[in-house]
Protein backbone atom coordinates (compact mmCIF):
# COMPACT_ATOMS: atom_id res chain seq x y z
CA UNK A 1 0.00 0.00 0.00
CA UNK A 2 1.09 3.07 -0.91
CA UNK A 3 1.05 6.91 1.42
CA UNK A 4 0.15 9.27 -0.58
CA UNK A 5 2.24 12.39 0.28
CA UNK A 6 -1.22 14.60 -0.05
CA UNK A 7 -3.38 12.11 2.45
CA UNK A 8 -5.07 13.87 4.91
CA UNK A 9 -6.39 11.76 8.01
CA UNK A 10 -7.40 11.95 11.80
CA UNK A 11 -5.47 11.70 14.76
CA UNK A 12 -7.15 11.07 17.65
CA UNK A 13 -5.54 11.18 21.02
CA UNK A 14 -8.01 9.13 23.46
CA UNK A 15 -6.82 10.79 26.76
CA UNK A 16 -8.30 14.01 25.80
CA UNK A 17 -11.48 12.85 24.41
CA UNK A 18 -13.91 13.65 27.02
CA UNK A 19 -17.32 12.02 25.22
CA UNK A 20 -19.08 15.49 24.61
CA UNK A 21 -19.57 14.45 21.41
CA UNK A 22 -18.94 18.01 20.12
CA UNK A 23 -17.44 16.47 16.71
CA UNK A 24 -21.07 14.61 16.49
CA UNK A 25 -22.98 17.49 16.50
CA UNK A 26 -20.08 19.38 14.14
CA UNK A 27 -20.70 17.08 11.70
CA UNK A 28 -24.70 16.94 11.84
CA UNK A 29 -24.94 20.72 11.66
CA UNK A 30 -22.13 20.97 8.99
CA UNK A 31 -23.51 18.45 6.92
CA UNK A 32 -27.26 18.22 7.85
CA UNK A 33 -27.49 14.55 7.50
CA UNK A 34 -30.69 13.24 8.00
CA UNK A 35 -31.92 12.70 12.43
CA UNK A 36 -30.44 8.71 11.92
CA UNK A 37 -27.61 9.35 9.66
CA UNK A 38 -24.60 9.79 11.68
CA UNK A 39 -21.10 10.43 9.48
CA UNK A 40 -19.49 10.60 12.82
CA UNK A 41 -20.12 9.01 16.32
CA UNK A 42 -18.22 8.75 19.55
CA UNK A 43 -17.58 5.24 20.88
CA UNK A 44 -18.47 4.88 24.85
CA UNK A 45 -17.04 1.81 26.39
CA UNK A 46 -15.28 0.84 29.76
CA UNK A 47 -11.63 -1.06 29.89
CA UNK A 48 -9.58 -2.42 33.09
CA UNK A 49 -11.52 -4.27 36.21
CA UNK A 50 -11.97 -3.05 39.56
CA UNK A 51 -9.75 -0.59 41.59
CA UNK A 52 -8.85 0.30 38.17
CA UNK A 53 -11.75 0.65 35.42
CA UNK A 54 -11.33 3.30 32.41
CA UNK A 55 -14.02 4.98 30.76
CA UNK A 56 -12.84 5.46 27.06
CA UNK A 57 -14.13 8.12 24.20
CA UNK A 58 -13.26 7.47 20.35
CA UNK A 59 -14.57 9.62 18.25
CA UNK A 60 -15.66 7.51 14.61
CA UNK A 61 -15.64 8.48 10.81
CA UNK A 62 -14.55 7.70 8.40
CA UNK A 63 -11.01 7.02 7.71
CA UNK A 64 -10.20 8.02 4.04
CA UNK A 65 -7.95 4.64 3.59
CA UNK A 66 -5.36 4.73 1.18
CA UNK A 67 -6.91 1.52 -0.82
CA UNK A 68 -11.03 1.85 0.69
CA UNK A 69 -12.78 -1.48 0.44
CA UNK A 70 -15.64 0.56 0.19
CA UNK A 71 -14.52 2.09 -3.33
CA UNK A 72 -13.37 -1.79 -4.89
CA UNK A 73 -16.72 -3.22 -3.55
CA UNK A 74 -18.69 -0.71 -5.26
CA UNK A 75 -20.50 -2.28 -8.38
CA UNK A 76 -21.49 0.84 -9.81
CA UNK A 77 -18.37 3.30 -9.88
CA UNK A 78 -19.90 5.49 -7.16
CA UNK A 79 -16.90 5.65 -5.05
CA UNK A 80 -13.95 7.65 -5.57
CA UNK A 81 -10.73 8.71 -4.16
CA UNK A 82 -9.15 12.75 -4.84
CA UNK A 83 -6.20 12.43 -6.14
CA UNK A 84 -5.55 16.04 -4.82
CA UNK A 85 -6.05 15.16 -0.99
CA UNK A 86 -7.17 10.94 -0.73
CA UNK A 87 -10.72 12.04 0.21
CA UNK A 88 -13.01 9.14 -0.50
CA UNK A 89 -16.25 10.33 -1.81
CA UNK A 90 -19.73 8.53 -2.97
CA UNK A 91 -21.84 10.06 -5.75
CA UNK A 92 -25.24 10.07 -4.90
CA UNK A 93 -26.27 10.47 -8.61
CA UNK A 94 -24.53 6.66 -9.02
CA UNK A 95 -25.43 5.26 -6.36
CA UNK A 96 -27.87 2.62 -6.28
CA UNK A 97 -28.00 1.66 -2.61
CA UNK A 98 -26.75 -1.90 -3.09
CA UNK A 99 -25.17 -1.36 1.00
CA UNK A 100 -21.83 -3.46 -0.50
CA UNK A 101 -19.57 -1.07 0.59
CA UNK A 102 -21.39 -0.98 4.19
CA UNK A 103 -20.80 -4.26 4.61
CA UNK A 104 -16.89 -4.01 3.06
CA UNK A 105 -15.70 -1.22 5.86
CA UNK A 106 -13.98 -2.52 8.45
CA UNK A 107 -15.48 0.82 10.63
CA UNK A 108 -18.83 0.75 9.24
CA UNK A 109 -18.31 4.33 8.14
CA UNK A 110 -20.52 4.24 5.13
CA UNK A 111 -24.53 4.75 6.11
CA UNK A 112 -27.72 4.39 4.66
CA UNK A 113 -29.06 7.85 4.37
CA UNK A 114 -32.55 7.27 5.74
CA UNK A 115 -34.24 9.84 3.66
CA UNK A 116 -32.81 9.06 0.51
CA UNK A 117 -32.13 4.50 0.77
CA UNK A 118 -28.65 5.46 -0.69
CA UNK A 119 -25.39 5.37 1.01
CA UNK A 120 -23.90 8.12 2.25
CA UNK A 121 -20.44 8.91 4.14
CA UNK A 122 -18.18 11.28 5.96
CA UNK A 123 -16.56 13.48 2.84
CA UNK A 124 -14.55 14.95 5.16
CA UNK A 125 -16.15 18.56 5.20
CA UNK A 126 -14.39 18.39 1.72
CA UNK A 127 -15.98 21.53 1.05
CA UNK A 128 -14.22 23.61 3.72
CA UNK A 129 -10.98 21.87 3.11
CA UNK A 130 -11.33 23.31 -0.86
CA UNK A 131 -11.25 26.90 1.17
CA UNK A 132 -8.73 26.56 3.16
CA UNK A 133 -10.73 25.22 6.36
CA UNK A 134 -10.33 22.34 9.05
CA UNK A 135 -12.77 19.47 8.57
CA UNK A 136 -15.88 21.04 11.31
CA UNK A 137 -15.69 18.03 13.57
CA UNK A 138 -12.27 18.64 14.10
CA UNK A 139 -12.36 22.57 14.60
CA UNK A 140 -15.41 22.13 16.71
CA UNK A 141 -13.38 19.34 19.26
CA UNK A 142 -13.70 21.53 22.58
CA UNK A 143 -10.35 19.90 23.89
CA UNK A 144 -8.18 19.22 20.85
CA UNK A 145 -8.74 15.41 20.77
CA UNK A 146 -9.76 15.13 17.14
CA UNK A 147 -6.80 16.73 14.67
CA UNK A 148 -6.78 16.76 11.48
CA UNK A 149 -3.78 16.02 9.91
CA UNK A 150 -2.83 17.44 6.43
CA UNK A 151 -0.04 15.65 5.25
CA UNK A 152 -0.72 11.74 6.88
CA UNK A 153 1.88 9.62 7.44
CA UNK A 154 0.88 6.22 8.42
CA UNK A 155 0.69 3.22 9.53
CA UNK A 156 -0.73 4.20 13.13
CA UNK A 157 -0.29 3.12 16.39
CA UNK A 158 -1.63 2.91 19.81
CA UNK A 159 -4.59 1.84 18.21
CA UNK A 160 -7.45 1.10 20.97
CA UNK A 161 -8.39 -2.53 22.22
CA UNK A 162 -10.75 -4.17 19.47
CA UNK A 163 -10.00 -1.69 16.45
CA UNK A 164 -10.34 -2.74 13.29
CA UNK A 165 -6.64 -3.51 11.84
CA UNK A 166 -5.56 -0.06 9.94
CA UNK A 167 -3.28 -2.34 7.12
CA UNK A 168 -6.80 -4.03 5.54
CA UNK A 169 -7.40 -1.01 3.76
CA UNK A 170 -4.80 1.85 4.80
CA UNK A 171 -6.57 3.52 7.06
CA UNK A 172 -5.94 7.24 7.58
CA UNK A 173 -6.05 7.63 11.39
CA UNK A 174 -3.49 7.16 14.23
CA UNK A 175 -4.18 7.23 18.15
CA UNK A 176 -2.32 8.53 21.03
CA UNK A 177 -2.36 7.31 24.69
Amino acid sequence: MGVSTNQVGWRVDLSKCIGCRSCFVACKSENRTPLRTDWRYVVERERGSYPAPVREFISVACNHCDEPACLKSCPVGAITKRASDGVVLIDQDKCNGCRYCVFACPWGAPRIDTETNLVSKCTMCYHRLDVGLEPACSDACLTGALQFVQDFVGPPSNLPEDYADPALTGANIDFEP
